[in-house]
């Protein structure tokens, strides 16, 4: 096979690999979506390819003029590496940290991946194009098959907030209440405390996350529902 019509399918191959990954990023609504992947993989494509005529045009030279081989010296990989650089500074732009939550580590991640399979394709050989399409395939299920567990697993972690003011008597049972519908608690702030009718009241802000499929307003109605609760107020984070 001629080397140009090679080096198309090549570009053609990391094409599909890096659309294929980006629309799966893309319908999940993330920093870096179709286009930046697609991209990725056809940039680090072409660079292998250039990487690897420069050493072929090199190696002609040093063969139709052997004095050559103490002048021109090519570092196959120096062009390439420079890749893995290029790609932590566009991670890097992918990742978002607010108040303590950081977001788009996995799409940083996919980023580096997908320049590294363009970089295969790029560089050619039998072994490299069966690695490549080993792992697109493999990555691609797996990122769609775990999004739901994804999703389910990032809602568990979410941290809820509530201002609670309570019969200070009934404390363990409130607490117990949140339990039993799977709240685990984080932490909790003492506010007040003070004596209604003879009754000692406390207000507290309690810090929780929810380990079942129950949902935060099924546990907010529960909660409240309970005549020891004098009042309770969600506070956003």
């Amino acid at each position: 096979m001629p080397i140009i019509i090679e080096q198309i399918l090549q570009v053609i191959g990391a094409l599909i690999v890096g659309a294929a990954i980006g629309y799966e990023r893309e319908i999940k609504n993330k920093p870096a979506g179709f286009f930046t992947f697609t991209l990725v993989c056809v940039g680090s494509c072409l660079i292998a390819i250039l990487q690897k005529n420069i050493v072929n045009d090199a190696s002609e030279q040093i063969l139709a003029n052997p004095l050559l081989a103490d002048v021109l010296k090519v570092d196959q990989g120096r062009i390439v590496a420079q890749v893995v650089s290029g790609i932590g500074f566009l991670g890097a732009g992918t990742i978002i940290h607010n108040r303590g939550n950081v977001k788009g580590i996995t799409t940083a991640a996919m980023l580096w991946l997908v320049s590294g399979l363009g970089l295969m394709i790029g560089t050619g050989g039998v072994n490299n194009y069966i690695i490549a399409a080993v792992t697109a395939a493999i990555i691609l299920p797996i990122s769609f098959v775990t999004r739901k567990l994804g999703d389910n697993l990032a809602r568990h972690r979410k941290v809820r907030r509530i201002r609670v003011i309570f019969k200070d008597a009934y404390e363990k049972q409130l607490f117990d209440n949140l339990a039993s519908q799977g709240a685990v608690i984080r932490k909790t702030y003492l506010l007040n405390k003070s004596v209604q009718d003879n009754v000692h009241l406390k207000e507290s802000i309690i810090y929780f996350s929810i380990a079942t499929n129950r949902t935060f307003e099924d546990v907010l109605n529960q909660i409240s529902m309970q005549d020891y609760v004098i009042e309770i107020l969600y506070i956003l984070i």
